[in-house]
């Protein structure tokens, strides 16, 4: 996999993007203008107005989502072959929505809201800020009524090449997965990767690609 490498001459850019990064799970390193960087072969992030020093090659941190997770994506989404721009997201219904995301079968992060409407603009911003060659969102469906409104949502506002199921959640509460901090985050990884059954609905269409 290609490697992250920061370097820009602009104080500013540099705190913003090493700041950025560090609340990601990317690991990079941070070189002075005057070393040999190779964009071909290196993620260069840089400044926008320097980016023309390195061929058009190189990241404009302004171009970059401020969300960690979005931004996580994104980078991934350069460094990993095509092939692997695999979305998952597991959602756990309930009074606190729990919402965990996967990407290149790296885990991108996880959070909590108390809205299915925030949830679902949580699912769709990622969507459609990252590039992906297949996505697929499972959605817990132990509270029938939160589910369903979920599932009829996410139908409506997701590509049509997306995989939409609803799991059984039983099982899912207990132990954790990687760094999920709560409960319904950790709940929402296990149903991320549990079979479920196809989400579908006349007279919800889902939204064309494009």
């Amino acid at each position: 996999m290609r490697i992250i490498k920061v370097v820009t001459d602009d104080g500013n850019a540099y705190y913003d993007i090493v700041s950025r990064l560090k609340k990601t799970h990317l690991r990079f390193v941070s070189l002075s203008s005057g070393q040999p960087v190779d964009p071909a072969k290196d993620l260069v992030l840089t400044s926008r107005s320097e980016v023309p020093k390195f061929g058009g090659e190189a990241v404009a941190v302004e171009d970059l989502d401020e969300d960690p997770i979005v931004l996580e994506g994104q980078l991934l989404s350069r460094l990993l072959d095509e092939s692997r721009h695999i979305m998952l997201i597991g959602i756990d219904p309930g009074s606190r929505i729990g919402v965990a995301m996967f990407y290149g079968g790296r885990e991108l992060g996880a959070l909590t809201t108390s809205s299915v409407e925030g949830s679902v603009e949580s699912v769709v911003r990622l969507v459609e800020a990252v590039p992906h060659s297949s996505l697929s969102v499972k959605i817990g469906g132990g509270e029938p009524k939160s589910s369903k409104r979920l599932a009829r949502l996410l139908h409506e506002r997701l590509p049509e090449s997306a995989t939409l199921e609803v799991v059984d959640e039983s099982g899912t509460s207990a132990g954790r997965r990687g760094a999920m901090a709560t409960k319904d985050q950790r709940a929402a990884a296990r149903i991320a990767f549990r079979k479920g059954s196809p989400f579908t609905e006349a007279g919800h269409p889902r939204r064309s690609r494009g």
